[in-house]
């Protein structure tokens, strides 16, 4: 039989073993996270960067949009100016020649014709009042057929005027 001294040997090499490996393990996922946390770092920066000029760029083209629409704005402006002129200039021939006596005076008589005619009117019939009989045995609501009756009176009234004063 042996002391043991092989044994211990034996598990003293595999022990350092499994040390070399765990140790080459932690440097090589010790690496591996390095190299991603600096691709992080750069995938960073270029999102950074692109943002960046991506912000420029818009500002840019606001700036030149604004730019082209206070030029647009301005030639509106002169244009409607000139429109303006030219409708005066048009509208103060037109005046000139459009005041002559003989139209002026078919517009007044026009204008008189118009008074002259009085406008229709309709006469409303003065409402009938209830006897101090009537009022004292019928209660204040009236009934439809008493309403329609009324018209029909108001209506034959009318027509005897019409006829009448014919």
């Amino acid at each position: 039989m042996s002391n043991g001294n092989g044994v211990t040997a034996r598990i003293s090499a595999a022990a350092d073993t499994v040390a070399d490996r765990a140790s080459a393990f932690s440097t090589t996922v010790a690496k591996n996270a390095d190299a991603a946390v600096d691709k992080v770092r750069k995938a960073a920066t270029g999102v950074k960067q692109a943002a960046s000029g991506a912000k420029k760029a818009a500002k840019k083209a606001v700036g030149t949009t604004k730019t082209r629409l206070q030029k647009a704005s301005a030639d509106a402006r002169k244009e409607a100016a000139a429109l303006q002129r030219l409708r005066a200039k048009k509208s103060g021939a037109k005046k000139t020649t459009a005041k002559s006596p003989a139209k002026k005076s078919a517009v007044t008589k026009k204008a008189t014709a118009k008074k002259a005619i009085p406008a229709k009117t309709t006469a409303k019939a003065p409402a009938r009042k209830a006897t101090a009989k009537k009022a004292a045995g019928t209660t204040a609501r009236k009934s439809p057929a008493t309403k329609g009756v009324g018209k029909k009176t108001l209506v034959k009234k009318n027509a005897a005027k019409k006829t009448s004063s014919r």
